[in-house]
């Protein structure tokens, strides 16, 4: 079957690629006609800061274009698929993960859930998610529903999977981190797992789940070359890395003689 159109899972913060361009073309201007003000040289401050920030609106360009499709395969080919899990996408956007998760199951189901800042991607909303997802084949294994991921609208154990992507970084304070990490931890069925990826703020998401007995709550770097390459480029700021985590069986569970295949 022929599909219709390809994905388009948009730009990420275009308003800080617009200004940093902006900045960057100003800079470079500053550079080429204005050598020093008074008897202080600024032409090399300009250029090389005007470069840095052309250098980081072309980078954030390439990302959203080429990187997280990327980022999105390493962070999905790390779990161990059975093909009928329930996910869930925190923070879906356009779909990146809904949709990337929807091709790797064959039973299974996944809800994008988001409240669709339009500042966080260029054509933000839920009906993206449904076209991308029609456009990769799977729009009968994509739901969309709007919630805060500080108070995610799903009863207790719904999921197998929860997926995030750049969510966390999002909200302002500790607490706040604190409460996505415990929604998720409240909709995971035990036995279920967490998989996401951030830049900052991904060790506290260790520590919280840790918290809540997720013993094996771990993060890894994304791409050894280019966490160092972007850290080094962003003097620290941006370290990628994957958080997962597997929540905890309860007592009953844990004691449970294994089902045979025939009673399935």
């Amino acid at each position: 079957m022929l599909l219709s159109q390809k994905p388009d899972y948009g730009i990420d913060s275009p308003r800080i690629i617009i200004s940093q361009f902006v900045m960057a073309a100003l800079l470079l201007l500053v550079a080429a006609f204005v050598p020093k003000i008074f008897t202080v040289h600024i032409r090399w401050g300009a250029l090389i800061v005007g470069l840095y920030f052309l250098y980081s609106s072309i980078n954030m360009v390439f990302y959203s274009k080429s990187g997280k499709l990327e980022l999105r395969e390493q962070l999905l080919n790390s779990i161990p698929w059975r093909g009928d899990e329930a996910v869930l996408d925190v923070g879906c956007g356009r779909g990146l993960l809904t949709v990337g998760a929807a091709r790797r199951l064959t039973s299974g189901h996944v809800v994008g859930v988001d409240v669709w800042d339009p500042k966080a991607i260029t054509g933000n909303r839920p009906e993206s998610v449904l076209e991308n997802a029609t456009a990769e084949g799977v729009a009968d294994r994509v739901t969309v529903k709007r919630g805060d991921a500080r108070q995610l609208p799903f009863p207790d154990s719904s999921f197998d999977l929860i997926l995030s992507n750049f969510v966390v970084h999002e909200v302002d304070t500790a607490e706040e981190r604190r409460q996505i990490v415990n929604e998720m931890v409240r909709v995971l069925r035990p036995g279920g797992r967490v998989a996401l990826i951030d830049f900052i703020f991904t060790g506290q998401c260790v520590d919280d789940l840790r918290s809540y007995g997720f013993a094996d709550a771990r993060r890894d770097r994304m791409s050894e070359f280019g966490f160092w390459v972007g850290a080094i480029l962003t003097f620290g700021v941006v370290q990628l890395y994957r958080v997962t985590a597997t929540k905890p069986l309860t007592v009953r569970e844990q004691m449970a003689p294994p089902v045979a295949s025939d009673e399935i």
